[in-house]
């Protein structure tokens, strides 16, 4: 009987990933499912799992498999020829999407800065208040950031933060005149936010200074880009434009003259993004397992499995994607020799195994998230909600933080993500109940 549910169960996987097959990887998808099946075959002599029980478990875990690979194969890597022009694939997007928007203004690049200075002035200016606001406050909050960690930092940290400052200065004074609002002290969500990032530099030295002046450059460029998309042919967008040169000369400054610093910013988002992917996809693969045993014992070892195949499939389709991101850089440079252009082989890529490894953990470390208020003796899945989900907003925070992208958006749409993982997963766990008649 379970050799033949296994078997309906393997036709069942089968066909959907013949459906998923565009969107995740074949490889790191059936690694994960064959080690799936292998552990519920050393656990169903261990668990009290009768062989109706077996069925919901195995389909549960294949479920939460497939909702990770799609989870990943939303972040999908750029294409290695592409990423090789430039150090930087944040940077070097950014810098594309900038050359597109300011080619479109070319009499504003030609004018000098007096006549320039005299079209500002003259012409009327954005009628968006909050939007002033917020620009204001914005250099303001980057100035009274880079004066606080002046004092933290030491040696190069302190000469960047020197030539970053009076820019900053420079930037808030122009924007004070460019609207007529003159701002003396930060709101308080603003001095929160400075006290935090502070606090944490202060704990964790130059690492996180250097991942917080990476986190403001790139946030700074993104939010300036979308000001010009929206006011590039008025005066607003020629007063943005002078900022913007500005601001990818500090990003130049931190991301490119840092490269020597042993701590990679792409490596620490991988991390928090494997933790996010971790907590989302067990906590849902928890919940539906409670609603399918209600039984403590059955819903640890069921999660623990399904956390280890997962870890694993991360890991497979990490070193996949490096393994060959490394081929087709390896055959781009032999191409550009062989034409004779130069090759500057930097040597920094990361190896598969590094890669396979801090992906691989780091989502196994979110996993086990969920899974260890069952391990403490919870007998219903809101502990779990309540440890993952406090965790999973620290997460979303500091992952749009470190992407320069919009905190709020960003946890708003995590919770989302929960809210029908949980529900999704709770509502198969009955299904799968019924159907079956599970009693653990």
């Amino acid at each position: 009987m379970k050799e033949g549910v296994i078997l309906m169960i393997n036709g069942l996987i089968a066909m959907l990933g013949k459906v998923f097959g565009l969107f995740v990887d074949d490889g790191s998808l059936a690694l994960s499912i064959l080690v799936w099946i292998f552990a519920l075959h050393v656990v169903m002599p261990i668990v009290p799992l009768d062989q109706g029980g077996a069925a919901p478990a195995l389909f549960l875990g294949c479920v939460g498999i497939l909702i990770e690979n799609v989870l990943r194969a939303s972040r999908q890597p750029v294409a290695p020829a592409e990423a090789d022009k430039d150090t930087s694939a944040g940077k070097s997007s950014v810098r594309a999407f900038s050359d597109s928007l300011l080619s479109q203004s070319v009499e504003v690049q030609t004018v000098s800065p007096r006549l320039r200075n005299e079209v500002v002035m003259n012409e009327p200016r954005t009628t968006d208040p909050k939007l002033a606001r917020q620009l204001v406050l914005d250099e303001l909050f980057d100035l009274s950031l880079y004066q606080s960690l002046r004092n933290v930092a030491g040696g190069e940290l302190r000469a960047i933060l020197d030539q970053l400052i009076p820019i900053e200065q420079r930037h808030f004074a122009f924007w004070q005149d460019f609207f007529d609002l003159h701002v003396e002290a930060l709101d308080l969500a603003r001095r929160l936010k400075l006290v935090l990032l502070v606090a944490i530099c202060r704990l964790f030295g130059a690492p996180a200074i250097h991942l917080v002046l990476e986190a403001i450059e790139v946030y700074g460029v993104r939010k300036y880009l979308r000001v010009w998309s929206a006011y590039g042919h008025g005066p607003l967008g020629a007063a943005v434009r002078n900022i913007l040169e500005d601001e990818f000369k500090h990003e130049d400054e931190v991301v490119t003259g840092d490269a020597e610093r042993k701590l990679n910013p792409a490596r620490v988002r991988d991390i928090f993004l494997g933790l996010n992917d971790g907590l989302v996809e067990i906590l849902g693969a928890v919940s539906g397992f409670f609603a399918a045993f209600g039984n403590s014992l059955a819903v640890l070892v069921a999660g623990l499995t399904v956390a280890v195949a997962g870890a694993l499939s991360m890991a497979a389709g990490a070193w996949i994607a490096v393994s060959s991101e490394s081929e087709i850089r390896t055959t781009e440079y032999a191409r550009r020799r062989f034409l004779g252009e130069n090759v500057l082989e930097t040597g920094t890529a990361e190896t598969p195994l590094a890669s396979a490894t801090i992906i691989g953990v780091s989502y196994l470390a979110g996993a086990l998230v969920p899974v260890l208020p069952v391990l403490g003796g919870a007998t219903t899945v809101v502990p779990s909600l309540l440890t993952a989900g406090s965790l999973i907003i620290l997460v979303s925070i500091m992952v749009a933080f470190l992407s320069g992208m919009d905190i709020k958006r960003r946890v708003i749409t995590n919770l989302v993500i929960i809210a029908a993982a949980v529900g999704i997963s709770f509502a198969i766990g009955l299904v799968a109940k019924l159907v079956w008649g599970v009693s653990v």
